[in-house]
């Protein structure tokens, strides 16, 4: 299994080539050799800060000595390599957006909702990373995007923001979440509440591009099946959905023994530590299984998103489907 990567900062368009810059991140070795150094470009890393809240959400042992911060001038892309592997490829600045810096930022409270954790500058830099990272997923420009699971609307802000001629809708189970965006982001779309089951009060065929970002992770099987087939109904043809999901790093990172047999067996495990649609319901897929799920789309597949972006949702699989 390939080492778990992550890199906190510093966010692409936070970055001036020529200029020294503080990485932050970390780096785990699931399974053999512990990662004690990285290489980042022509530099080597020691891999031993501590880190109290355990890399976030891993539950490994080593996990509370993974993390790495260290400054580095940055004249071009580079790779950060460990144990002969190849973690993560560091590309140069991508565009500035100035109005995201004048849109209104969520309190804490609600972006911890939403993002499991208060930083609202770590937010903040999410929403342009985030449109970076969809734009390198799409062979086309979407001119009408859907964000179903869209909480506080930060994947809709980066696509308004870079054109605001776009049509833009999100739709949310969490009623407070909808009252937040409809009082601080009316410009950037219609906002409704929604169900836990479709359909959603939309006509068909109306958009070229919908967005389901850590929402099948909290859903049960019948639910995902069901709005598989709204996002069928919703997309125009050869239209494009953005969907991701909690892989075999979930899998054998959160889950106990006798659960991921049952994954690996069946392909697909759900355990509910909360309600459905809150973010302790936890829903598992592997790649086998999630191409059947998804088998009426053609489908690309990115274990823990594209490698050579910041994720969009953590560590989750990104999976592409487009509408034939």
């Amino acid at each position: 299994m390939q080492p778990v990567f992550w890199l906190d900062e510093p966010h692409y368009h936070r970055v001036r080539p020529g200029e020294v810059h503080r990485f932050r991140g970390f780096a785990l070795a699931v399974e053999g050799d512990a990662i004690d150094t990285l290489t980042a470009g022509s530099h080597e890393v020691v891999v031993n800060v501590q880190s109290p809240d355990g890399a976030a959400f891993v539950n490994h042992p080593r996990a509370q000595t993974c993390r790495f911060d260290f400054e580095m001038r940055i004249d071009g892309p580079f790779q950060f390599r460990a144990n002969g592997e190849t973690l993560f490829f560091y590309t140069m600045p991508q565009q500035s957006l100035p109005d995201i810096d004048a849109i209104p930022t969520p309190p804490a409270e609600i972006i911890t909702v939403t993002q499991g954790g208060g930083d609202i500058e770590s937010y903040r830099d999410s929403i342009l990373s985030g449109l970076t990272t969809m734009k390198t997923l799409l062979d086309h420009d979407p001119r009408d995007i859907l964000d179903i699971g869209c909480g506080t609307g930060r994947l809709l802000i980066g696509w308004w923001a870079e054109d605001q001629g776009r049509r833009l809708a999100g739709a949310d189970i969490n009623p407070d979440l909808i009252r937040w965006d409809r009082e601080n982001l009316p410009r950037v779309a219609n906002w409704q509440v929604c169900g836990l089951e479709p359909p959603l009060p939309l006509p068909d065929a109306s958009f070229d591009l919908i967005q389901l970002v850590s929402v099948f992770t909290h859903l049960t099987l019948p639910r995902q099946r069901a709005w598989v087939e709204e996002i069928r109904r919703l997309l125009r043809p050869g239209g494009t959905a953005i969907i991701t999901l909690h892989g075999e790093i979930y899998a054998a990172l959160l889950l106990d023994d006798t659960l991921r047999q049952q994954f690996e067996l069946d392909g697909h495990v759900s355990v509910a530590r909360g309600a459905e649609g809150e973010n302790a319901f936890g829903s598992f897929h592997t790649p086998r299984f999630a191409r059947e799920l998804f088998y009426d789309f053609e489908v690309a597949f990115y274990e823990r998103g594209p490698r050579d972006v910041f994720p969009i949702a953590s560590l989750q699989d990104v999976y592409v489907l487009r509408k034939r």
